[in-house]
């Protein structure tokens, strides 16, 4: 090694070293952070049932409740940003990074932790600025009086350690390309010089005197975010950095800087979120209790004896579970765990078992209470109480499905899904002591939805606290659990609200580029029949399910083509859980569904191949499914549709 590659590997080693050491010191004080998040998520909750009980047994009225959740929402937010990023939580495209050769995804690596940088050192800074203000002009809450300033600077507190923990990310991954490359001061000058061209693109554009139009230049900056997604850079960050600069360019620093300002602090604090740490830990809860185990363990000895009984008893868990979890992937894996080694005892085909622990996993997305639900209702202001009424016919009609084509095909082909011994009816009846605990969530949850008693946040609210009490009841259920569930979900609904900060910051790029309107205007010059085009997303939906996360496909897609929706004349309720269930397929279609990569990841022996070919029937399934709710939207429709006598249910 000559004298200059020595001294650069030299600086490289130093360079990790005190990334190691920033990390000990910022690892601490992030994991401190998200436990108080974790803790004040249980505040959260308990002022919600201290709320409900004081308002229905003494007409008492927690004024301040909204404002006090909302408050609360922030810190456990910002508070936990940072240590989603060290986890490695927030969503990132990872289909071509996963193919890349180590040296350039370290490059890349250098790219974007200063990209990030950048873009969190104007979100501290503008967040600083607002915080400035608000208290210099005494702004207070409208209920209680509450100062402003106190929550917009920890908001600001919360985005400073995020910038020290991508510092230290920067400085670790530059660390590693001056050690581990050939000729690393190339490669570095490059990255460096790429992430200095994104942070000056507004000015270059300017200097230039560069005019793609409003159209053109939306396009260019979404299609920008969109490579920068697919080579790795979070989701949320790609769409909060390439937002800002599109407005920068197209109306100045000002209009772009007070963008962030206002749409960093107000995408979050907004009471109906508070849903989503709620259902999350909820689910979580349920699941290191030992719930999922249980579904899955009174329908095997129910259905031991029917063909396919093991596959249909997969089905059957995914559904129950389901109704108590909200994301397709966590019910796969959980699923994965505890279904295939029953079923590779039993002597089931690869394919069958394989598939449909896949296909059960989408239920997860589809019966509520759901995430997709939960992102969709959001993004397009509609209720999500009625959303989640929407989804529970569907999912049924999926369950049932699934389950008749499963049990045809073991009838056809017997050595796909042997039967297995059967059960005494006192073994049957007393295995129906497991599912109780989601029956009793499912109904305090939904219930309190349809009749209207309750919103869906106060629900969500009641259910986290039932959660934990049935948890508790459990053997399996212990404090580090109940510690690990709680930071597990507080980072998980970090990383989702960052998205929406990311997505408010695109969309109001999107929103002065006015694409949404000139989208609308050009298919209506189309003369396309509205299922023509209807058919079109329902395509592009298939396929960003293969390589997308359904939440940053909801976030990424629909504030661009649900205007169109609307002006075709699509009912939002019904078109939510059609895309929905489309996502769904892509995350189980080849070549590269999500869903498929998870159990891939659980199993050993059982070539990706095996699991593609037993999805293919779920998919048929999927696919006829569609086409019963287009056919006959009254079975989407019908329950929400029944909330309209009701009591009004607000988001």
């Amino acid at each position: 090694m000559n004298p200059p590659e020595a001294a650069t590997a030299a600086a490289g080693a130093g360079l990790l070293r005190l990334a190691q050491g920033l990390d000990r010191a910022l690892g601490s004080v992030a994991t401190k952070c998200t436990y108080l998040s974790a803790a004040l998520s249980l505040v959260m909750a308990g002022i919600i049932l201290l709320d409900l009980t004081l308002r229905n047994f003494w007409g008492v009225v927690i004024d301040a409740i909204i404002e006090l959740e909302t408050f609360l929402l922030i810190i456990i937010t910002f508070f936990s940003i940072a240590q989603t990023q060290r986890e490695g939580r927030h969503i990132s495209v990872d289909i071509f990074t996963t193919r890349m050769k180590e040296g350039t995804r370290r490059f890349l690596n250098v790219v974007f932790s200063l990209c990030g940088l950048y873009l969190f050192l104007i979100l501290c800074w503008q967040l600083y600025s607002r915080a400035s203000q608000e208290y210099f002009d005494g702004k207070l809450t409208l209920i209680s009086e509450m100062h402003f300033w106190p929550f917009t600077g920890l908001a600001a507190l919360g985005c400073l350690l995020m910038v020290l923990v991508l510092l230290q990310q920067f400085i670790k991954s530059l660390g590693e390309l001056l050690t581990t490359r050939r000729r690393p001061l190339p490669a570095a000058a490059l990255a460096l010089a790429i992430a200095v061209a994104v942070a000056l693109a507004p000015w270059l554009y300017e200097s230039l005197a560069l005019d793609f139009g409003k159209t053109g230049l939306a396009v260019l900056i979404i299609g920008l975010a969109l490579g920068f997604m697919f080579l790795g850079f979070p989701v949320a960050f790609a769409m909060g950095l390439f937002g800002m600069l599109g407005t920068w360019c197209l109306a100045g620093p000002e209009i772009a800087l007070g963008s962030v300002r206002l749409q960093a602090y107000d995408a979050v604090s907004e009471y109906y979120l508070c849903v989503i740490p709620f259902f999350i830990v909820m689910g979580l809860f349920c699941l290191n209790a030992g719930i999922s185990k249980a579904l899955f363990s009174t329908a095997h000895k129910w259905l031991a004896r029917i063909p396919g009984g093991l596959a249909i008893a997969t089905i059957m868990g995914c559904g129950g579970f389901a109704a108590i979890c909200g994301d397709s992937m966590a019910n796969a894996a959980t699923m994965s765990s505890v279904a295939l080694p029953e079923m590779k005892k039993y002597g089931y085909n690869d394919s069958l078992a394989t598939g449909s622990v896949a296909a059960g996993g989408t239920l997860g997305i589809l019966i509520p209470p759901s995430i997709g639900f939960i992102a969709y209702g959001i993004i397009t202001e509609q209720s999500v109480g009625k959303l989640f009424m929407a989804g529970i016919i569907p999912g049924l009609i999926m369950i049932g499905l699934f389950s008749a084509m499963i049990m045809l095909m073991c009838k056809m082909n017997p050595g796909l899904g042997p039967t297995s011994q059967g059960f005494s009816w006192k073994q049957k009846m007393l295995s129906l002591r497991g599912p109780w605990k989601v029956v009793v969530l499912f109904v305090l949850v939904m219930g309190g939805i349809y009749s209207g008693i309750v919103t869906p946040t106060e629900a969500g609210g009641v259910g986290l606290l039932g959660a934990l009490v049935l948890a508790a009841m459990s053997a399996e259920f212990n404090w580090a659990q109940l510690r690990g569930a709680l930071t597990l979900g507080i980072e998980m609904s970090a990383m989702i609200i960052t998205l929406l900060i990311g997505v408010a910051i695109l969309g109001n790029f999107i929103t002065l580029t006015e694409l949404p309107i000139s989208l609308s205007s050009w298919l209506e010059s189309l003369n396309l029949s509205r299922y023509v085009f209807f058919a079109c997303i329902l395509v592009l939906y298939l396929f960003l399910g293969m390589v997308m996360n359904i939440i940053p496909m909801i976030m990424v897609t629909l504030p661009i083509i649900f205007p169109s929706i609307i002006a075709l004349g699509f009912d939002p309720i019904w078109f939510g859980v059609v895309m929905v269930i489309m996502m769904e397929m892509g995350q189980i279609s080849p070549p590269v569904g999500i869903n498929v990569f998870v159990i891939h990841s659980s199993v050993e022996g059982i070539p990706m191949g095996t699991i593609f070919r037993g999805v293919v029937p779920f998919i048929a399934v999927q696919v006829i499914t569609i086409a019963i709710l287009t056919l006959f939207p009254l079975v989407v429709t019908f329950l929400p549709e029944m909330m309209d006598v009701l009591p009004s249910i607000s988001n």
